[in-house]
């Protein structure tokens, strides 16, 4: 079933990550050891199912079915939780035999119900990655081969789709799909595979701005500023008052040492009478830029003055502009300045916007995953009459089991 996709990538290959991930961002923090899979095991979910225990194919297959007529009922907080419940207690971390087991036998359910409909695999495969979300969310102790099992049944059953299907509406529920788990791999540190999945979002919809936003993050994290940069003016040629596009293009340049053009950008983004997360840090920015040297120190303060009046509370702004007073001969005024914002407010780092800049936002994915669940929601019924379709139906559908 596993679909293949081929097409450039941009700059050197992704394989340049991997070294930097195992050792910058923990790649295997969500694979536990085999004391946890034998902690796992004896357990007993609510479907009375206990992990490791031997479940006959048909009742897999059974099981498997139920799930997906919970989820098409529109049981979205059940169906979840029980599809995590079968794939966790056939898939054991100690035995791989397990996962090719649960394999085979949804497969043989996708491809009966995907040969009656083919948009019924929109459903399904949003059904994997929710399962996915709420396994990583909830840690995945002992279920690293559930976890990867499911995640890549959305994966494959996205590309399936698109590949099937061949519209651009399918392409574009699969680049989206694709991206969100891509999302969900940052959020779990996992670098090299979720800078994959970017990739194969772009490739199914050049316009992917959350997808570009986010492969671009991964090479900026990785020094590959040139890189970053070609994936930033291609989303800021779809969406050029993108203000978070705009920063990291800035910041990307100015690492090029092309600092005309990052000093541009930046002076652009003070400028927008809206402010946003982005503005106190573009503030930032272009006084390091203009501080950079003694002539431009006052400009430097300038700048700073003016993002201190716009924004109070943000402490950064203020040790900053004690640190050009200071450098500018004005040691007691500096002094002053700092003291004043300590005692006014307690820094929120978690507020800032350099924290923002490095974090892995919430709200990054969000417009993405609102896109599965409206997708998700419109086949339902699809899904519904797919599963009571009988088998003869699907004959030459050509849905690969």
């Amino acid at each position: 079933m596993r679909a293949r996709t081929e097409g450039k990538h941009f700059g050197e290959p992704l394989v340049w990550l991997a070294a930097a991930v195992c050792l910058w961002a923990g790649q295997t923090a969500w694979a536990q050891g085999p004391a946890a899979s034998t902690e796992a095991r004896g357990r007993t979910g609510s479907r009375g199912l206990r992990a490791g225990a031997e479940i006959p194919p048909e009742k897999i297959q059974e099981l498997y079915r139920k799930i997906l007529s919970d989820w098409s009922a529109g049981q979205t907080d059940q169906a979840p939780d029980e599809l995590i419940e079968l794939e966790t207690a056939v898939a054991v971390d100690t035995d791989a035999r397990t996962h090719r087991i649960l394999l085979k036998e949804e497969q043989a359910v996708i491809h009966q119900v995907g040969g009656a409909d083919l948009e019924a695999l929109v459903p399904i495969a949003v059904l994997h990655h929710e399962a996915y979300r709420r396994l990583l969310e909830r840690g995945g102790r002992g279920h690293a081969l559930a976890m990867v099992h499911t995640r890549n049944m959305a994966k494959d059953l996205a590309l399936l789709y698109s590949e099937q299907s061949g519209s651009e509406g399918a392409k574009l529920v699969a680049s989206r799909l694709l991206t969100s788990l891509g999302g969900l791999l940052l959020q779990s540190a996992q670098q090299l595979p979720a800078a994959e999945m970017f990739q194969k979002g772009i490739e199914l919809d050049g316009r992917n701005i959350a997808a570009l936003l986010a492969l671009s993050t991964v090479y900026e994290k990785n020094a590959q500023a040139e890189t970053a940069v070609k994936l930033l003016r291609q989303a800021l040629e779809i969406e050029p008052a993108n203000a978070e596009g705009r920063l990291r293009l800035a910041l990307n340049l100015k690492r090029l040492d092309q600092d005309v053009e990052a000093r541009k950008l930046l002076a652009g983004l003070v400028a927008d009478k809206e402010p946003s997360w982005v503005t106190p840090l573009a503030y930032q920015e272009l006084a390091r830029l203009d501080g950079s040297n003694k002539k431009g120190a006052a400009e430097a303060e300038k700048v700073l003055r003016q993002g201190i009046e716009r924004f109070p509370d943000d402490l950064r702004l203020r040790i900053q502009l004690a640190a050009v007073l200071d450098r500018r001969g004005a040691p007691g005024e500096a002094t002053a300045l700092i003291e004043k914002a300590l005692a006014k407010s307690t820094p929120r780092e978690a507020g800032a916007s350099r924290y923002l800049y490095n974090a892995v936002r919430a709200d990054e994915f969000a417009p993405t995953r609102t896109f599965l669940d409206e997708n998700s929601k419109s086949r339902l019924q699809v899904l519904a009459q797919a599963l009571s379709a009988p088998p003869a139906e699907t004959t030459g559908t050509g849905v690969a089991p």
